[in-house]
């Protein structure tokens, strides 16, 4: 049974059965291990450092916080030689699962197929933050990885009692403590806790220790670099082989007794109000709270169908901008300016420079378009409820349906469950409210499951931008001005909408605005961000196209305009874009950022030369490469892509994207080299082909055909090097390769074509229709 399989079903019998924290504990003993994280300690606590003997009964609290400074809140290291530790980060399908139990492995020195690891359980695990901003393996992994140093320093320190010997003459193989003076004195980490329940609980923040101590906190060192033998390697991850043989539990698999289904029926416009309802098939039952309307059945066919047939009667709305029109609508939309970066006097830079260029770039609205609808399950029984979701942040849902059902957040649990895909706030948070709501009205549990017109019309969007950019050259082809002045949203609006309609309480924090800075030296500079609601209508109680994540929120579009302008102010200096971008960089010999730029030069055999050498009027099929660079949460990437434009069609092709990527610590290779892989295919769909479409009411994109994604046949061939730094922390894999994307193609268009592109997606009619206005 493998690991995921193993987990879900521990799942499943505490659902059933009701949790305590000894149902993960093998019989016959175990070492709990903790760690207290910086803030969940007072000052003047001594915090444990020390093994310590604890009763049993102390772990069996149903439905309590866990508490970080447990030591049953992070590992357990059981009589038979296993382990189970527990994470608040959830799987996304970049391998998360995988990294962290090499992360535990390493530091705890066992075997990797010794560790189960439970994932965004909130009755079970340390909330450890949403899953999101890459930051899975850049802040919830050192967390585990020092708690797996802890449990070894612990058994180490009991393998010396027990065996006798110094623990300087101690060594560690497979979970085995072993005498370096007489290999056969040894003794594994599964005797030593034979028979015993003990604690070992570790700081991570210094503390003041009370005036007569008895112990003092200390936490267990992390293995010298040069030790790593996990870390580092390419180890299968855990999670591909079930999905092969479709043994993988998805949220949507998930059943549970006496469950019922829902669908939820939506208004005609986004701000409709309900007015009236007719009556259901038999067998079917109407939930309606205000405008939120759903029905429900024992058999799903039956939900869906009445879903379909049912009659229904809503006010029109038309608050919406025409599409035309989105640019000028957020122009013209209540902002507040906010300065994100500022040096010298952009006027006064823009009024020395002998050469000045201006431009506007713009971005459109779009939808995660994941590929399963959204799905979750509530269920509501002895004042607490249970959900089962395909969320990144348990604990934000959790906070969310307690807002709804007017409980404590401890008396909600939410299970996380792997989904069909998100990277970004989809429909899978709004699912569990809609799921909360019906399974509150029927007193059953209530499985609700998106419709691809749900996932495509009322999933949370990535936000428009309109980006104008100003820059200044001196008569050396110096940068001496750059400006960025972009409107996009001062927060997402993470309210979820089976909330807003039923005006019930049902939002998670948000967040938003820019994110990336000004990469490359200039003295005088101005970055403003024009902080909105975006396409939320302020005049009509906020109702609108929901803004939230989608992957690299922000500096995805952001990124797309500073990186395709900086290629601008290059051909109009003469200058290669490598060569341009490497002498405006801070310290452009020895940066990281300099390292990746120069690497993916070297990988992609750049020809240095002025954009636009590939124009050849008259030719159908021309070809071209761009560059384009990020640095997003401490990543480094740097893009080359090749591309093929037909000028009859207006038809590009990404035939070749080069990446390099320094992302500090790589825990395993061939997964970060795939996940970089997939990043990529994405992007380039996102910048080729999705858009929104939306009327005065409503999305009208909400199936295949209107929003279209990248074939598989259109992927193209992506080759990615990364720059490893095994001494320096990790800083996350997910997002920072995505952001050179949009400009590194819209450069090579340029180079193929000598037209710029300033407006995603470059779809094939846009693309000719600028081709057509060159030769005109």
């Amino acid at each position: 049974m493998s690991a995921l399989k193993k987990n879900r079903s521990d799942h499943a019998v505490a659902a059933e059965n009701g949790f305590s924290r000894a149902g993960f504990l093998k019989a016959g003993g175990a070492l709990l291990v903790g760690i207290v994280l910086p803030g969940t300690v007072a000052t003047g606590t001594a915090v444990a450092a020390e093994i310590v003997d604890v009763p049993p009964a102390t772990f069996g609290r149903p439905w309590a916080s866990v508490d970080p400074g447990k030591a049953s809140s992070w590992l357990a290291i059981h009589a038979d030689n296993t382990v189970t530790a527990f994470s608040g980060k959830v799987e996304l399908g970049m391998g998360n699962q995988t990294a962290i139990t090499q992360l535990i492995a390493e530091q705890l020195d066992v075997p990797f197929e010794a560790i189960t690891l439970i994932m965004g359980d909130t009755a079970v695990c340390v909330n450890q933050g949403i899953t999101a901003a890459s930051a899975t393996i850049r802040d919830g992994g050192p967390q585990l990885s020092l708690a797996a140093a802890g449990g070894r320093q612990a058994l180490v320190e009991l393998a010396s009692r027990h065996l006798g010997v110094p623990v300087a003459q101690l060594e560690v193989f497979d979970g085995n403590v072993i005498d370096r003076g007489n290999q056969k004195n040894r003794v594994s980490y599964g005797e030593l806790v034979q028979g015993k329940l003990l604690e070992a609980t570790f700081p991570l923040t210094k503390v003041r220790p009370p005036e007569t101590p008895t112990i003092t906190p200390r936490a267990a060192p992390l293995k010298p670099t040069d030790d790593l033998k996990v870390v580092g390697q390419s180890i299968s991850r855990v999670d591909i082989p079930p999905k092969v043989m479709a043994e993988y539990e998805y949220i949507q698999d998930v059943k549970v007794p006496g469950m019922l289904h829902g669908r939820v029926i939506r208004p005609p416009a986004l701000g409709a109000r309900l007015v009236s309802v007719g009556e259901p098939p038999a067998g079917v039952r109407v939930v309606r709270v205000k405008d939120f309307l759903g029905v429900v059945a024992e058999k799903e066919w039956d939900a869906i169908q009445a879903a379909r047939s049912l009659e229904t009667s809503w006010t029109s709305w038309e608050g919406l901008p025409k599409q035309s029109e989105t640019s000028a609508f957020l122009r013209a939309s209540r902002s507040v300016p906010t300065v994100i970066e500022r040096g010298g006097n952009l006027a006064a830079g823009m009024r020395s420079a002998a050469r000045t260029l201006t431009a506007t770039y713009e971005t459109p609205i779009e939808t995660h378009g994941s590929i399963g609808p959204s799905c979750a399950i509530v269920e509501i029984r002895d004042n607490t409820a249970t959900v089962w979701a395909g969320t990144q942040g348990p604990w934000m849902v959790q906070g969310a349906v307690a807002g709804v059902l007017r409980m404590r957040p401890e008396q909600v649990r939410v299970i996380g469950y792997p989904a069909s895909g998100c990277y970004g706030r989809n429909g899978a948070d709004p699912a569990v409210i809609d799921a909360t709501i019906m399974a509150q009205e029927t007193g059953a549990p209530v499985r609700v499951q998106w419709m691809r017109w749900d996932e495509h019309g009322w999933d949370p969007k990535g936000p428009a931008t309109v980006n104008d950019m100003q820059g200044g050259l001196d008569r050396d082809g110096n940068i001496v001005a750059f400006g960025h002045e972009a409107w996009l949203p001062a927060q997402f609006n993470v309210t979820i909408i089976g909330g807003v309609l039923s005006g019930l309480a049902a939002a998670v924090p948000g967040s938003g605005g820019w994110a990336g800075e000004l990469n490359y030296e200039v003295p005088n500079k101005l970055l403003l961000s024009q902080s909105q609601n975006n396409m939320a209508a302020d005049n009509n109680d906020g109702v609108g196209v929901i803004s939230a994540w989608l992957r690299s929120p922000a500096q995805f579009q952001l990124t797309f305009a500073m990186e395709s302008f900086i290629d601008e102010l290059a051909h109009a200096a003469g200058e290669d874009p490598v060569r341009f971008r490497l002498r405006h960089l801070t310290g452009a010999e020895d940066s990281r950022l300099a390292a990746v730029l120069k690497g993916v030069a070297e990988l992609a055999r750049w020809e240095p030369g002025v954009s636009a050498r590939n124009v050849r009027p008259g030719t159908d099929v021309v070809t071209g490469r761009g560059v384009a660079i990020s640095l997003r949460d401490g990543t480094y990437d740097a893009e080359v892509a090749d591309v093929e434009v037909d000028r009859s069609t207006g038809q590009i092709t990404v035939k070749q994207v080069y990446v390099v990527e320094d992302h500090g610590l790589t825990v395993n290779p061939r997964a970060c080299e795939l996940g970089i892989e997939a990043g990529v295919v994405q992007s380039v769909s996102r910048t080729l082909l999705e858009q929104v479409d939306f009327s005065r009411s409503a999305i009208t994109s909400t199936d295949w055909a209107s929003y279209p994604i990248l074939t598989f046949s259109q992927a193209p061939q992506v080759t990615t090097q990364i720059i490893d730094h095994p001494e320096l922390p990790s800083t996350g894999v997910g997002e920072a390769h995505c952001c050179p994307l949009p400009a590194a193609v819209n450069n090579a268009v340029f180079d193929a074509t000598g037209v710029r592109m300033r407006s995603m997606p470059l779809r094939p009619e846009k693309v000719k229709a600028a081709l057509q206005a060159q030769s005109v």
